[in-house]
């Protein structure tokens, strides 16, 4: 099962259609089938136009054409919509290899002595497939040895914000799944090929605690692939690299993206490489609220709450005090402890009591706490 899921990261794609695949569908398969018939149309007028004259033959023959035109488009058609899961950098590579092939062929395929092959038509369609092939081949092969750091447009984004790559931390950790679509990380998701292979073997580990992760990390990967159209898996490997994070560091140079983890030592390492990181878990030290329960503050009171008893005052970032049993104190500054904070759409409400009677100064027990607005 989780074998499965890895195989589907390693490819790109879901069984069903991603956001951006239904998006795309329609005009994709409208545009296929149109071009499979029209191959069709043109191989069967062709013929009929090659034809001296109309007869039962030519007919048969231009039927024939237009069968074998078919059959060779729809190859075409399955062989791009297999290229769906090839990275850029590999069809990038792979074209460059195929052109230096056929440059080859071009030098070659004359020096061929009629004795091996007579017709000069058949040397060159055989040097052409055979170093064309090789170049292409030879170039995949080592596709992952090749620096393509001064080429970054393969992987750059078109509103020019830096590419982000997931280390396996945070997809484990998950709250990357709540960010992404809120638009607070801009830019291309990218997700190695060697994170999926790590959270693959910590799904297959005998530890119960890491096969929770691995598969929790799989789980919310899946996920993604089908809620956020900007994730990308990229093929990469750097065999001569001993672990994930040396891996993460030198794609992030070749790419020029940055880092998203939780792993404060791959952060300061990262720092030393002058590759940017964005911890997760910094972002959510800063996005803390100012107050907790149980903590004790000087508040002024301005006014009276809805409630009754109440009174309400405001921290020096705006947010509102709501304090029972404050009405007491209109126009002093008390102290006061926080019971409880209530978070909504609009904002943050704490809820307070005070700390002292205002008659006897002796501390005021704690009470039912009502919740209202001022």
């Amino acid at each position: 099962m989780w074998a499965e899921r890895t195989r589907r990261m390693h490819c790109g794609v879901r069984c069903g259609f991603r956001k951006d695949d239904v998006a795309m569908f329609r005009p994709v398969v409208v545009g296929r089938i149109f071009f499979v018939l029209l191959s069709a149309a043109c191989g069967y007028w062709l013929a009929r136009g090659n034809a001296a004259s109309p007869t039962p033959q030519a007919y048969s023959e231009a039927i024939n054409t237009a069968v074998v035109a078919f059959v060779l488009s729809l190859l075409m058609v399955v062989f791009e919509y297999s290229l769906r899961t090839v990275s850029y950098k590999r069809l990038f590579l792979a074209s460059l290899g195929l052109l230096f092939g056929l440059v080859v062929s071009l030098m070659v395929y004359g020096s061929i002595p009629p004795s091996v092959i007579q017709d000069p038509r058949a040397a060159r369609i055989v040097c052409n497939f055979l170093f064309g092939y090789l170049g292409m081949i030879i170039a995949l092969k080592h596709a992952d040895q090749i620096n393509l750091s001064s080429l970054r447009f393969i992987v750059a984004n078109p509103d020019g914000a830096q590419a982000k790559i997931l280390d396996t931390s945070v997809i484990i950790d998950g709250r990357i799944r709540e960010m992404l679509p809120m638009g607070f990380v801009p830019g291309n998701i990218l997700v190695p090929t060697f994170v999926i292979d790590e959270l693959q073997m910590l799904a297959d580990s005998s530890d119960m605690i890491k096969r929770g992760k691995g598969r929790r990390g799989l789980g919310i990967l899946e996920a993604l692939q089908q809620e956020y159209s900007s994730l990308q898996v990229v093929e990469k490997n750097y065999p001569d690299l001993p672990d994930v994070d040396r891996k993460l560091l030198e794609m992030a140079k070749e790419t020029n993206a940055q880092i998203i983890t939780n792993d404060f030592n791959l952060q300061k390492v990262a720092s030393l490489h002058k590759v940017h990181v964005l911890n997760l878990n910094e972002l959510a030290d800063m996005l803390k609220p100012p107050v907790f329960v149980g903590e004790t503050f000087t508040l002024n009171m301005i006014r009276e709450g809805k409630e009754a008893g109440q009174g309400v005052g405001y921290l020096d970032d705006g947010t509102m005090v709501v304090v029972d049993d404050g009405r007491q104190f209109l126009n002093r500054e008390i102290e006061v402890v926080v019971t409880s904070i209530l978070q909504t759409n609009t904002g943050r409400m704490v809820f307070a009591r005070p700390l002292t009677n205002s008659a006897a100064g002796q501390p005021v027990a704690t009470g039912s706490g009502k919740r209202a607005s001022a």
